[in-house]
Parts: C-alpha cells; sequence; structure tokens
C-alpha cells in the first residue's frame, strides 16, 4: 500500500510541478503575443507611411515567422483574423486598443493613419513595459501555487 501511496504522492507533484511550468510558459506567450503586435504596427506603420500600400498587401509581404507569432497559421489575410486568433493571450485593455487599430486602420488619409499608428504604438508599448515588469512576480506567484495546491493535496490524500 505504501508503494502506492508513494506513486500517487510523485504523480500529484508531478502535476504541479507541469501546472506551474504551463502557466508560466502561458505567461511568456502572453508577452510574445503583445511585443509580435508591436512588431507588425511598426512595420504596417512603415509601408503606410513609405508606399500607401492596401493593408491586404501589407499583411502579403510581412514576416511570416512574425505573423505566427500572432497566433495565427501565417496565412489569415486580414488583421482582425489575427485578432481573433491571438485573443486568448491578450487581457481586455490590449484587445481593446488592438480593436481599435484594426478598426481605424485603411479607413483615412496616409497622415492620419500614421498617427493613429503612432498613438497606438506607444499606448501598446507601456502595456508591454507593464507587463514586462510583472512576468517574473506572475511566474513565481502561479509556480507558487501550483507547488502549493499539490502539496496540499498531497497531505489531505496521505
Amino acid at each position: 500500500m505504501s508503494a502506492v501511496k508513494l506513486l500517487g504522492g510523485v504523480l500529484i507533484m508531478t502535476a504541479g510541478i507541469l501546472s506551474a511550468l504551463g502557466s508560466a510558459a502561458r505567461e511568456k506567450k502572453k508577452l510574445d503575443v503583445l511585443e509580435s503586435w508591436i512588431e507588425l504596427t511598426v512595420y504596417i506603420r512603415g509601408q503606410i507611411d513609405c508606399f500607401l500600400a492596401p493593408l491586404d498587401e501589407i499583411l502579403g509581404g510581412a514576416d511570416k515567422t512574425l505573423l505566427t507569432r500572432l497566433n495565427g497559421n501565417g496565412k489569415e489575410r486580414s488583421l482582425s483574423a489575427y485578432l481573433k486568433s491571438s485573443e486568448p493571450f491578450l487581457d481586455e485593455e490590449t484587445r481593446k486598443l488592438l480593436t481599435s487599430l484594426v478598426r481605424e486602420l485603411g479607413a483615412s488619409y496616409r497622415e492620419e493613419q500614421v498617427k493613429r499608428c503612432d498613438y497606438y504604438l506607444e499606448a501598446l508599448r507601456a502595456i508591454r513595459e507593464k507587463r514586462a515588469a510583472e512576468l517574473p512576480q506572475k511566474t513565481r506567484l502561479y509556480a507558487t501555487l501550483s507547488l502549493c495546491a499539490s502539496t496540499a493535496l498531497l497531505i489531505l490524500l496521505w
């Protein structure tokens, strides 16, 4: 009976460790998606400013690795499709900003679009700085909670 308890304890602690690692990876993915949106916005801004290219053409010429990091497959042809695919990794504030950005791009003159891109870049960079500063704390918190929960479960079941 003791070997079964020991095996169960090892499995519970393994689940806690894997949960902690998964939570940390998810937080890093959230930051990576945000950084990818910033890079894409910089690229779009440059294409609008220099070439005044249509949005479909701009996305067609974007780096496929960057588009894939947005949690898409790199083959979508609209910004709204990329926004939809990256929504699970965006917080409410970022989602609102990006929804506004996607809606406003291509709907006005070049100068206005460049100004809007600059505005959204500034806002997204501020959010990124905040999220990057919070990342180590969140990672430690999720690791602590996962390990404490698995330890508590182990104690209760022992």
